[in-house]
């Protein structure tokens, strides 16, 4: 019997119109979405996650940074935030063409930018990565970065800016929030895996909860 036609209309990354290819051998029986966006504050690790999921599942891996870069997408470079200027027009026509030319074989895109050069596209999910901010900011520390700018990124992480720009973008079922946190690229992989094959996409329960945890202004006492 013909297989149904897919529902463009549908959101759920299980749908049939944003599952994509299987996941290597050995692994259960399933689909996953084709377009995977590893996103979330700078400094908690989605480079390295990102490229390792690309590793798994046999995908395009594809980094905001270097697309900037080699593709001279910017209007300059900042030296004050360290980060090139990104032309965001430029830039999100170059994603949608290679999301279009990519798709089938399947991409997994790193970037910490999400709502001002990503729309919602036919089977495209995003991964939130979340660190706790204290570990955050030490990793930023020890890359040297300039206190202010440690505290910029530590004060979006703890209000939860990646993970809000997604869900604005793409809404809840489509958007996965995993925490980071004392977990080794491999393991999360395999949790980012997991969640994706359950569909289920966001709630509140999977919300790490860092200003319960931290007082702002002691913690920025404690980096500043």
């Amino acid at each position: 019997m013909a297989e149904s036609m897919p529902d463009s209309r549908s959101g759920d990354p299980g749908s049939k119109a944003s599952v994509g290819r299987r996941v290597p051998a050995g692994a259960p029986e399933q689909t996953l979405p084709k377009i995977i966006i590893v996103t979330g504050t700078p400094g908690v690790g989605k480079t390295a996650v990102g490229k390792l999921l690309a590793k798994r599942l046999g995908s395009e891996f594809l980094s905001l940074g270097d697309l900037v870069k080699t593709q001279r997408l910017h209007k300059g470079f900042d030296r004050r935030a360290r980060s090139y200027i990104i032309d965001e027009p430029a830039v999100e026509n170059t994603l949608q063409r290679y999301f279009e030319d990519q798709r089938e074989k399947g991409i997994v895109f790193e970037t910490h930018s999400f709502s001002s050069i990503l729309h919602r596209t036919r089977g495209l999910v995003a991964v939130v990565l979340r660190l706790d901010p204290l570990v955050l900011a030490r990793r930023l520390k020890g890359r040297n970065w300039p206190k202010l700018k440690i505290w910029e990124n530590v004060e979006a992480e703890l209000i939860d800016l990646s993970l809000y720009d997604s869900l604005k973008v793409l809404g809840k079922r489509r958007v996965y929030e995993i925490d980071a946190t004392g977990k080794s690229p491999g393991n999360l992989v395999r949790e980012i895996l997991m969640a994706l094959h359950k569909g289920k996409g966001w709630s509140m329960k999977s919300l790490p909860n860092w200003l319960g945890k931290y007082d702002p202004v002691l913690l920025s006492r404690r980096i500043l």
